[in-house]
């Protein structure tokens, strides 16, 4: 009887919703506007350097992604595997946008 109770604690944790403090959101919420900012600072006065604001563009979308993963998609509680499964999914997007962003280059 013991095994099975542990057992049902252990499937329970599993699901397990965990409680964020409010204060996380509005420190994730100050993050994602301040970075939303930079992107509209760099897009409007940074039009003579447009290759450079491209790529500060694409990095701070980038860091935004992996905040609201982090956060939102509570990747911070789950299982290693599958943060390294979630940067197995962007490395790959990395590599095929450089490769197709190479093959247009290059025509």
């Amino acid at each position: 009887m013991a095994q099975s109770h542990d057992q049902h604690q252990d499937n329970h944790h599993d699901g397990q919703h965990h409680a964020v403090p409010y204060s996380e959101h509005v420190r994730t919420l100050v993050a994602l506007l301040f970075l939303t900012a930079i992107t509209v600072v760099v897009s409007v006065f940074g039009a003579a350097l447009s290759t450079l604001s491209v790529f500060t563009a694409l990095f701070i979308a980038t860091v935004k992604v992996v905040v609201v993963a982090y956060y939102f998609m509570h990747l911070k509680y789950e299982k290693k595997i599958y943060s390294g499964l979630v940067l197995l999914v962007g490395v790959l997007f990395v590599a095929l946008s450089v490769l197709t962003a190479l093959e247009y280059l290059n025509r």
